[in-house]
């Protein structure tokens, strides 16, 4: 283990947030020509002298050094350290007056892009904290895809090891095309954040609604300007811009990469991508018929939600453009279970992921086929390559992971009396980064303010362990890990 890496690396995080934090400000300046400095003395400082005595403390070292065990902590404490420090803008805001917990809740969903709000009046935030939430969420995206394509696939985690590149290779080494793949990365996140903002502006939105719903939408964070989310736009060609911003937003961007290189042949053959838009698709077809059948709304109405929704969802974006509560009983369960399925890996979106499915349906296909023919040697397949048993294994141990966690926050959830729906919701919500389900809670202009500060750390943590993909976090409490 070295812990000079780890904390070097921390440090230089710490600095740049701090770097970043000057944005709300600069935005405040230009637009009203003043700012309470109070509300950034101990944030700006606070990070400064933190991050600068773990950056200047430990000599830099080699990014060639890290390895498994280096990477396992890196990523862990990141994920840790990173919120501890996004909170203090909230915390210090005067007009806000949030407790430390609302403020820390705050920061971890828009850093995990779960978009669950704390704060139930959006309309009442400050200019600046408007900004730092969506800059959260922009710096989050950009996080989660490069620690999806990179970090995971050498820790193999969940079967990401079928997605190694160059930059994650047999000698568990992260090295310097780690770079060169962050840097591609960070250039389609935001050539597709423009691409949105352009659709958005044409779509009539003013300037600020467009970048702000551009950055949530392809971040599939689900963060808002307003409390009642996108159906306060009131505006077909809006929801259409953001429809099409979260179905990219959840797809993997390494392939919108290759795709930038010339490789135009993978938008048929690749199949998480072709599964992907299947999965809309089929989703979209059963939430328009739930619609219209529970309903008086006119066809193209129900269409619209039905799309809408069902992309939300499945991309875990967590927007709506209607009250789905309204939509029948089918709708209060159907809602939160479609938001397992997930985007693309190599995307901002959360949940199970498009392949884990396509890797469970492939092993179960593989399975009967052995039971008809027990004297042949059948193996899963995916993407015309068979699977390894250790590919599988990893898999099913990260579905299972998956589903246990959900079933014990929803039972300390419980502990603090909500109820079962509400409970079992916000667990989904909360592991799945989705931000949205159903309940007082969760539901549409749902807060959690008003629960208790334990079932709000509950929610914090479950939050972060379902971004780290919870592997890579359950792997610290391991003791033969520290040996």
């Amino acid at each position: 283990m070295i812990w000079s890496i780890v904390f070097f690396i921390n440090g230089l995080l710490l600095l740049i947030l701090v770097g970043l934090m000057c944005v709300p400000i600069l935005v405040e300046l230009v637009l009203t020509g003043s700012f309470q400095i109070n509300d950034f003395l101990l944030p700006i400082g606070g990070g400064t002298f933190v991050g600068g005595m773990l950056f200047f403390a430990n000599k830099k070292p080699s990014i060639t050094q890290i390895k498994t065990a280096d990477a396992f902590l890196l990523t862990s404490l990141t994920w840790l350290i990173v919120p501890i420090f996004s909170c203090l803008p909230f915390y210090c805001c005067q007009s806000l007056n949030l407790s430390f917990i609302d403020s820390w809740f705050e920061a971890v969903s828009s850093l995990t892009a779960t978009g669950c709000k704390v704060i139930p009046d959006l309309s009442q935030m400050p200019r600046w904290i408007t900004t730092w939430r969506f800059l959260l969420s922009y710096i989050g995206g950009i996080g989660m895809i490069i620690m999806g394509m990179t970090v995971l696939p050498m820790l193999k985690v969940g079967g990401m090891q079928l997605f190694q590149t160059e930059s994650s290779g047999k000698n568990e080494k992260i090295t310097s095309s780690t770079a060169k793949m962050a840097t591609l990365i960070i250039a389609m996140y935001s050539v597709l954040i423009m691409l949105s903002f352009i659709l958005l502006k044409m779509s009539g939105l003013s300037v600020g609604d467009s970048l702000c719903y551009a950055i949530s939408s392809i971040s599939t964070s689900g963060l808002s300007i307003h409390s009642d989310s996108v159906a306060s736009l009131n505006n077909t060609f809006s929801e259409l811009a953001i429809l099409i911003s979260m179905v990219l937003g959840g797809s993997s961007f390494i392939l919108f990469i290759k795709i930038a290189k010339g490789n135009f042949s993978l938008l048929k053959t690749d199949q998480q991508f072709k599964g992907y838009l299947k999965t809309l698709l089929v989703f979209s077809l059963i939430l328009f018929c739930l619609r219209y059948y529970n309903s008086d709304a006119h066809l193209l109405q129900c269409i619209k939600d039905g799309f809408f929704n069902a992309v939300s969802f499945i991309t875990t974006t967590g927007f709506y453009n209607s009250k789905y509560e309204t939509w029948g009983s089918f709708a209060v369960v159907f809602f939160p279970l479609i938001s397992l399925i997930g985007g693309c890996t190599g995307s901002t979106a959360g949940g199970i992921k498009i392949f884990r499915w396509q890797l469970i349906f492939s092993c179960v296909k593989a399975h009967i086929n052995q039971l008809r023919r027990p004297h042949c040697v059948i193996k899963p397949v995916y993407n015309h390559l068979q699977l390894s048993e250790a590919t599988s294994s990893s898999m099913f141990v990260f579905v299972f992971l998956y589903v246990a966690s959900i079933l014990i926050t929803s039972f300390l959830l419980s502990l603090y009396n909500l109820d079962f729906a509400s409970s079992v919701s916000a667990a989904i919500s909360a592991v799945g980064n989705v931000g949205i389900g159903i309940g007082p809670f969760v539901g549409t202009n749902g807060s959690v303010v008003a629960i208790a500060n334990g079932a709000k750390i509950i929610l914090i943590i479950s939050m972060i362990i379902g971004r780290l993909e919870l592997l890579t976090l359950l792997a610290l409490f391991q003791p033969s890990f520290w040996k």
